[in-house]
């Protein structure tokens, strides 16, 4: 009898732990893509306006990257003690709280809608660019304006 009960705990802790590793997975491959996507939003911007791809930007990505992880990982830490506590719980008590990386979760959830404001400001600023870009492109069509600005410009040579 107590070979059965051993096989079905641990069959359970088991089946929790992998169920727990996937939803880890997920949060942590969730952060990856967000950074991708910033990354690829940030490129695009800089291609957009010109700008020359430098390895500051790069390393900022990085170091997000690491600063991003690092916080996972401690909310992955909390979770873990978490677990165990939930489990011991479930064996020892009559409750039967299923366990649940909570905080990794909404800590991935948060970084993930961190990314993506990033992402809307990359994108935000083009689009302000070229209404910039065409508001000028319609007012230097007026000839009285491009002549102001011809001799604004000229008036330093």
């Amino acid at each position: 009898m107590n070979e059965i009960m051993t096989m079905t705990l641990t069959h359970e802790i088991v089946r929790s732990g992998a169920m727990l590793a996937g939803l880890l997975a997920v949060d942590y491959a969730g952060v990856f893509v967000a950074l991708l996507a910033d990354l690829r939003s940030g490129v695009a911007k800089a291609k957009r306006l010109s700008q020359p791809l430098t390895s500051r930007g790069f390393r900022s990505t990085v170091d997000k990257a690491c600063r991003y992880y690092l916080t996972l990982f401690a909310m992955t830490a909390i979770d873990a003690m978490l677990v165990a506590a939930v489990m011991f719980l479930r064996e020892f008590t009559d409750w039967n709280i299923p366990p649940f990386p909570l905080f990794t979760t909404v800590g991935a959830i948060g970084l993930g809608v961190i990314e993506l404001k990033s992402i809307m400001e990359n994108t935000n600023s083009g689009v302000a660019l070229r209404d910039a870009a065409a508001t000028l492109k319609g007012l230097l069509a007026d000839p009285e304006i491009r002549k102001i600005a011809e001799k604004l410009l000229n008036k330093d040579k």
